[in-house]
């Protein structure tokens, strides 16, 4: 809506039209016109869900969002190449042969100096299996064990630490290149590939994990606010450099496990199988006692170590946590948490 004018989908897709016989914009001329109206279809799209309640639309920087641009048809696939609309036949690798079905859509987008299409497909049903085990686990995640279940089985962290060596090599390497030369350039290309690399280690780790728990009908996690656990501490007050490294590093340690990335993966998965993820008050689940229930910081002896200081019962500490989160989820927060061990 501007000076009262609505201006729709259709409209702008024809005022394209005329864009494109002026000398100023006629380089619209050499962009495949159905990618231009996809591009307004998902602007449209956008203001939609803005009007329904939802987040205002994000545009588009030259410098600082994801550049990419769609087809919705019009493309072909052969062996190791794929045609683009206006571009013609390009080369590619890491594309699935096995593939069937038809494609609905191919998304090009620019990232780490490379070129990459997501392509989605219209498949038949796969037959995803329903689960209905009645199975129910509890999670607790953390930082030295990126997760401990109720079961008594623990994963560890990725190891990343040969990636980022090479992550800060490449740092240091790009630091002594002088500013606009060639090389200082490819010194850039090289970082931005080693970040695509730990990022898709990273995702890959995370789906293998999260189909893992998904086998169960029920998942209860608790309900951390991660944006707040990392919130550098605001205002004056001046903290010791020991306990200011300390702090970076725990907040390193947490971003890098990505426990959201893991529990929205774990959320879709279990939907499409029928299941549910239930979140909980993180609230207590350390220091609880899961045999009798007592509450007290001193039940938890170390980083590993639970010893209640009223029963004695001695355990895990993550696994510890992760049966009283199951408990929880199960039979609410003022309920007993005493369960079978």
């Amino acid at each position: 809506m501007k000076f009262g004018i609505k201006i729709g989908k259709f409209a702008l897709i024809n005022h394209i039209k005329k864009l494109k016989s002026r000398e100023q914009t006629s380089w619209l001329k050499e962009i495949d016109s159905q990618a231009i109206q996809q591009s307004i279809a998902n602007m449209d799209k956008a203001y939609q869900h803005f009007f329904k309640g939802g987040g205002y639309p994000k545009f588009k920087s030259r410098h600082h969002s994801r550049q990419s641009f769609q087809y919705p048809k019009r493309v072909k696939i052969e062996s190791n190449k794929i045609y683009l609309p206006k571009i013609g036949w390009v080369k590619m690798k890491g594309f699935r042969k096995e593939f069937a079905g038809k494609i609905k859509t191919v998304t090009v987008s620019h990232k780490a100096y490379q070129y990459h299409a997501s392509i989605l497909v219209d498949a038949e049903d796969k037959g995803i299996s329903i689960n209905h085990n009645s199975k129910s686990v509890g999670l607790d995640v953390g930082v030295s064990l990126m997760v401990a279940d109720s079961n008594g089985n623990q994963v560890k962290p990725l190891d990343l630490t040969r990636e980022l060596s090479k992550l800060r090599t490449r740092a240091q390497q790009l630091s002594r290149k002088k500013k606009g030369s060639n090389n200082r350039g490819k010194a850039k290309a090289k970082i931005a590939k080693q970040n695509l690399r730990i990022a898709n280690m990273r995702k890959d780790f995370l789906h293998k994990l999260s189909l893992q728990y998904s086998e169960n009908q029920t998942v209860v996690v608790e309900d951390l606010k991660i944006k707040n656990m990392t919130k550098a501490t605001k205002g004056t007050v001046e903290i010791p450099a020991k306990n200011a490294s300390a702090k970076r590093g725990l907040n390193r340690s947490i971003t890098q496990q990505s426990w959201g990335m893991f529990f929205a993966l774990l959320e879709y998965k279990l939907q499409e199988r029928g299941g549910q993820l239930i979140k909980v008050d993180p609230k207590h689940t350390s220091q609880i006692c899961n045999v009798c229930g007592h509450v007290s910081k001193e039940n938890r002896k170390s980083q590993s170590k639970f010893v209640c200081t009223a029963c004695g019962h001695s355990a895990n500490a993550d696994t510890n946590a992760a049966k009283n989160i199951l408990a929880r989820g199960i039979h609410g927060n003022n309920a007993s948490l005493k369960i079978a061990v």
